[in-house]
């Protein structure tokens, strides 16, 4: 409870250009055929994106539904993943506790929105220290009266 309150804190923050969009929009149903996503998670503002977010990396299940055909990599992880409240770079091959921590900015432009991404090591305070290599995005947009990952980009 307390992650997803410090996620919708850190969204406000981030994304103050979505305030304008929240409103115009109002809540739909995603699609019937796709799996439930939580009540607020197919909002178009950035509470929405931040529950929808949130509910899509530490879902699989969810993910294979809002996910555009295109990007649908068997043989790739996707990249993200929650772990003890900290968001880091997903490698199935290794244990939960060995994973590098990453730097996460959620990005709105409209319809669509990216969460940019790199490795980075922090300090006690949690500010970025460094980042360590590429830089990698997941590319959403609002098709479908909800979210959907329509490109991974690195």
């Amino acid at each position: 409870m307390a992650q997803r309150l410090f996620t919708r804190a850190v969204l406000a923050l981030l994304l103050p250009s979505c305030a304008g969009v929240a409103a115009f929009s109002t809540p739909t149903a995603a699609d019937p055929s796709r799996p439930a996503m939580p009540a607020q998670a197919c909002e178009k503002t950035a509470d929405g994106f931040g529950t929808f977010f949130e509910t899509f990396v530490t879902d699989p299940a969810l993910r294979e539904a809002y996910s555009a055909p295109t990007v649908h990599r068997p043989a790739e992880p996707f990249r993200v993943a929650l772990v003890d409240s900290r968001w880091v770079f997903d490698e199935p091959e290794k244990d939960a506790s060995d994973l590098v921590r990453i730097k996460l900015d959620l990005v709105a432009d409209g319809e669509r929105m990216r969460a940019d991404f790199i490795k980075a090591e922090f300090s006690a305070d949690d500010e970025v220290i460094r980042t360590l290599g590429a830089p990698q995005a997941y590319l959403f947009e609002y098709r479908q009266h909800c979210w959907q990952l329509v490109q991974h980009l690195r």
